[in-house]
């Protein structure tokens, strides 16, 4: 599948340039813990392990074709033919303030779509884009999901839109985005971040990758 010039490359790709590796055969990580990500084999998927300073997270992606994008400097998978991209960035970014003016979750989230599709809009689509969005509760977290369709000039065959769904994550803003097109709904890509990121585990500490992998390993 080709990805669209415009769908994934904002501004947070410039913020987290990360190794990513799929060990489909469990074989020994002998990579330091920190500013890595990893894709571990599980039965129904991968297990995805980010750690980084100050943010450690797993998710679960569940599918029966998985597939990392050849992107070495940015998070990719494709999912059933479904793209999705893992991002974080911190929210000192785009709402420095944040600490000072006591924002909620739900307002961290509005300020990052707004900083984000405004990046959008003057940037890189240089065109007015019409965004939706709702808020949802996922284990008792906030959640934001939003979207857009791509001007004219930008659609072709593999995209036709963009959804984003975000969460708060202490200092962090955790992201998961994928495209819409003939073959992705709206509807099919919403439910698949959202069923994704319900999966979060946060960590104050690194997560150890051999003790995961020998967990998955013996199974349940």
């Amino acid at each position: 599948m080709r990805l669209a010039t415009c769908c994934c490359l904002t501004r947070l790709l410039v913020f987290n340039v990360f190794l990513i590796a799929i060990v489909f055969g469990f074989a020994t990580v002998g990579l330091a813990q920190e500013n890595q990500s990893v894709g571990l084999k599980t039965a129904d998927g991968v297990l995805f392990v980010w750690n980084r300073p100050g943010l450690h997270f797993t998710l679960s992606i569940k599918g029966k074709d998985i597939v990392p994008a050849n992107d070495p400097d940015h998070i990719f998978f494709t999912v059933d033919g479904v793209i999705l991209q893992i991002q974080s960035l911190p929210i000192s970014n785009f709402a420095p303030d944040a600490k000072r003016d006591k924002l909620d979750d739900k307002s961290i989230l509005a300020a990052h779509r707004d900083w984000e599709s405004k990046f959008l809009e003057t940037e890189l689509l240089k065109s007015k884009l019409t965004v939706k969005s709702s808020n949802e509760k996922l284990n008792n977290s906030e959640v934001l999901v939003w979207q857009f369709d791509l001007p004219a000039a930008f659609r072709n065959p593999d995209a036709s839109g963009q959804v984003y769904v975000t969460m708060v994550a202490g200092d962090f803003l955790i992201l998961l985005n994928s495209v819409l097109s003939p073959s992705v709904s709206e509807a099919q890509a919403r439910k698949f971040l959202l069923s994704t990121i319900s999966t979060l585990k946060l960590s104050a500490e690194p997560f150890d990758i051999k003790k995961l992998q020998e967990e998955l390993r013996k199974g349940p």
